[in-house]
C-alpha cells in the first residue's frame, strides 16, 4: 500500500491504479504533453542542460508522454465525492483534456489562467499564459476560502532558480490548495516534477502523495522536500506555543 507525503519514483499510470478508492481530496497536476517547436529553435523553454526540448515528435521528456486517456479515467475512482481536480494544460491540449474527464464522469467548473507576465514569440499573438481546468466529481462542495479570482498572476522561475523545464510557481498553486481543501486533506499531483505541488501541500498542512517517472527529477526531489521539512515542522512548532 502507497504511504502519504510521499513522492514516488515510479510510472503514474501504475501509481494511481495503485492509489486506494476515494482516498484523495484534489488533484493538482501539470501533466507532460506532446509540444512541436514549428521551427522555433529559439524557445524560451529550456531543459536542466539548457538545451531546447522541443523534438520533431513532440516528446520533451526521456520518457514516452503518457495519453490523456490512459491516466485521467484513473483519477475519478480514487478522488472522493464533491472534490475538485485542476489539470493544467496550453491551448492545443485543452479539448482533448476536456474531453477525456468528461468522458470519465467529471464535471466541468471553472477555466483559470495563470498570467506569465510575459509573451512568448508565436506565429499570432504572443503567448503570455497558460490554462488550469477545473473539474468535480459528483456534487458542489463550498469553497474553504472565497476572493482569489480565476486569473492568477505568477512570477515564473528563470536561470538557476528554475530546477524543471516546465516548473510552476509556488503562488499559482496555493489559491488552489486553500480554496479547495482542509488542513491534513489529501493532495495528489500524479506528474510532479519539481516537487512544487508537495511543497505547498507540506507548508499548508495538508496532505499529499505523488509520482515522478524520471530518477534525476525525483532525487532532486527528495532533497528539496528534505531541505523544507525541518523548517516546515519548527514553524509550526512556535506557531503552536504560541
Amino acid at each position: 500500500m502507497l504511504e502519504l507525503n510521499r513522492i514516488y519514483n515510479m510510472d503514474a499510470i501504475e501509481g494511481l491504479k495503485q492509489i486506494e478508492s476515494e482516498s484523495i481530496d484534489l488533484v493538482f497536476t501539470d501533466p507532460p504533453y506532446k509540444l512541436v517547436a514549428g521551427g522555433r529553435k529559439n524557445s524560451l523553454l529550456r531543459n536542466n542542460d539548457g538545451e531546447n526540448p522541443f523534438t520533431t515528435d513532440g516528446e520533451c521528456f526521456n520518457f514516452k508522454t503518457p495519453e490523456f486517456h490512459d491516466w485521467i479515467p484513473l483519477l475519478y475512482p480514487i478522488v472522493k465525492e464533491s472534490r475538485y481536480i485542476f489539470i493544467m494544460s496550453n491551448d492545443r491540449n485543452m479539448r482533448k483534456i476536456w474531453d477525456e474527464c468528461e468522458k470519465a464522469g467529471f464535471i466541468f467548473c471553472e477555466l483559470l489562467v495563470m498570467n506569465k507576465g510575459y509573451g512568448v514569440p508565436s506565429s499570432y499573438f504572443y503567448k503570455s499564459c497558460e490554462y488550469i481546468l477545473m473539474f468535480r466529481k459528483g456534487g458542489y462542495r463550498k469553497f474553504e476560502k472565497f476572493g482569489y479570482k480565476n486569473v492568477i498572476d505568477v512570477k515564473m522561475q528563470k536561470g538557476k532558480n528554475k530546477c524543471h523545464p516546465t516548473q510552476k510557481p509556488y503562488e499559482l498553486i496555493v489559491p488552489i490548495i486553500e480554496s479547495c481543501t482542509k488542513e491534513k486533506e489529501v493532495v495528489l499531483d500524479p506528474f510532479m516534477g519539481s516537487c512544487i505541488t508537495a511543497k505547498v501541500a507540506e507548508d499548508m498542512n495538508r496532505q499529499y502523495i505523488g509520482f515522478e517517472i524520471d530518477k534525476d527529477y525525483y532525487e532532486a526531489a527528495q532533497k528539496r522536500l528534505q531541505a523544507v521539512m525541518p523548517q516546515v515542522s519548527m514553524f509550526r512548532e512556535v506557531a503552536h506555543e504560541k
